[in-house]
């Protein structure tokens, strides 16, 4: 049956999807909730779906939301930079389930920097995305020296 195993014909069932989300959630590996699905199915083969397929499931699954004790952590460590820097600056905008979309800052010393030798910056999106799905993106510029500066 080498037609299970085309993409095409593979599918993970909502049955199968909550069954491997509730083991992830109770801690359970990726490859015992997957041996589990197969040995209740009578065979990987009667599954539907491989192996990849459930750990590309289970990491969506982590990487479809940010916890909201993230949020609140980098919330507070940004008004806490503020409190020491009066110069830093920073702005954080969540959707309205309160998940994480954009977040900018700056150092005191990052603007002093660029008022100095504002005349170079780059600004890099990183093509790679992190565990919760966001793009790294810093802003960075170059020093008289010719150093690189995080602005």
């Amino acid at each position: 049956m080498i037609n299970n195993l085309l993409r095409s014909s593979r599918s993970t069932s909502d049955e199968n999807a909550s069954v491997l989300k509730s083991m992830s959630e109770a801690g359970i590996r990726t490859i015992d909730a997957f041996t589990y699905l197969s040995e209740e199915v009578g065979g990987v083969g009667n599954l539907g779906f491989t192996k990849c397929d459930a750990y590309n499931h289970i990491q969506k699954e982590r990487s479809a939301k940010i916890e909201s004790g993230d949020t609140t952590s980098l919330i507070k460590l940004f008004k806490d930079l503020a409190i020491d820097d009066n110069m830093f600056v920073w702005d954080v905008q969540t959707d309205e389930d309160d998940c994480l979309l954009k977040i900018f800052w700056v150092d005191g010393l990052g603007r002093i920097d660029y008022d100095c030798f504002g005349e170079v910056i780059i600004f890099y999106t990183s093509y790679r995305l992190n565990k919760y799905n966001l793009a790294c993106a810093p802003i960075v510029g170059v020093n008289n020296h010719w150093q690189n500066v995080l602005l």
